[in-house]
């Protein structure tokens, strides 16, 4: 079996410059990607921001529209029950024609006998 020999120190202060330029390296993508995190973020509330504003100047006409919506509902059972009450008014009208009708017949013909 093989034996796993240590490095020499030469060998190990050989690797201390490769390893700080690699540290040097892993720290500037750090840097890197930080910024581009930050950016990210940055960028996402302004467009939050911008479409909150936007959100928030759509509401007035939005509400508008969902009261006229709601007065026309509105209208429409309005105008509905006005009709609705108008046929009622009509038919108790006619109702009482027919019963004035028969009442004057017969209060006439306890007056007037027939012929």
């Amino acid at each position: 079996m093989a034996k796993h020999r240590q490095p020499t120190r030469q060998q190990l202060e050989s690797l201390i410059p490769a390893l700080k330029t690699e540290e040097k390296r892993l720290d500037d993508l750090l840097s890197q990607a930080r910024e581009q995190a930050q950016d990210l973020v940055r960028g996402a509330e302004q467009q939050a921001a911008a479409r909150i504003e936007a959100a928030r100047q759509a509401l007035p006409a939005l509400v508008e529209a969902r009261r006229q919506a709601r007065q026309s509902v509105l209208a429409e059972q309005a105008a509905r029950s006005a009709a609705q009450d108008e046929r009622r008014a009509r038919e108790a009208e006619r109702r009482a024609e027919r019963v004035l009708d028969a009442a004057v017949d017969y209060v006439v013909s306890l007056v007037w006998p027939p012929l």
